[in-house]
């Protein structure tokens, strides 16, 4: 009976190094599979990155383009003198206007017999609101975004 049991054992424990080759081999294929999808990732990452280098390059190649070209362009003093001042004078013109409307409609309030404060909380609608953060934000966002990314 021990010499039937000791055969038995024998014979099954003969299968045993060929189980555990199994299951390392099995271990050691889930690992290179592990690997070859980082790589993989890793992969797409860079050219995505790439990508978004080419793009900020052709951006600042057409930024300089349009500043060689702008610079080339000379009508004389008098000229480029004009051509720098129209955004800030049509600026001023609009902030002018800006003012007089709301000046007028402070006036025309008051003399109705309203308060200054009440003509306040009417001026500054949020529609008066939403325009003047728009126009603060173009003409100050692009810097204050600019030094932020060039943190």
């Amino acid at each position: 009976m021990i010499s039937l049991l000791g055969s038995l054992l024998g014979f099954g424990t003969s299968f045993l190094p060929s189980i555990l080759d199994y299951f390392k081999q099995a271990q050691v294929h889930k690992q290179k599979l592990e690997m070859m999808k980082m790589q993989s990732e890793l992969l797409e990452k860079k050219s995505a990155l790439r990508l978004q280098e080419l793009d900020k390059q052709a951006e600042i190649k057409e930024v300089e383009g349009l500043y060689k070209h702008d610079a080339s362009l000379d009508g004389g003093k008098f000229v480029n003198a004009l051509r720098s001042s129209v955004r800030p004078v049509i600026t001023y013109i609009f902030m002018g206007l800006f003012i007089a409307v709301e000046i007028s409609i402070i006036v025309k309030f008051m003399e109705t017999g309203g308060e200054w404060t009440e003509a306040v909380n009417l001026l500054w609608s949020d529609e008066v609101a939403g325009l003047w953060s728009a126009i603060l934000a173009f003409w100050f966002g692009n810097r204050a975004i600019s030094k932020f990314q060039n943190k």
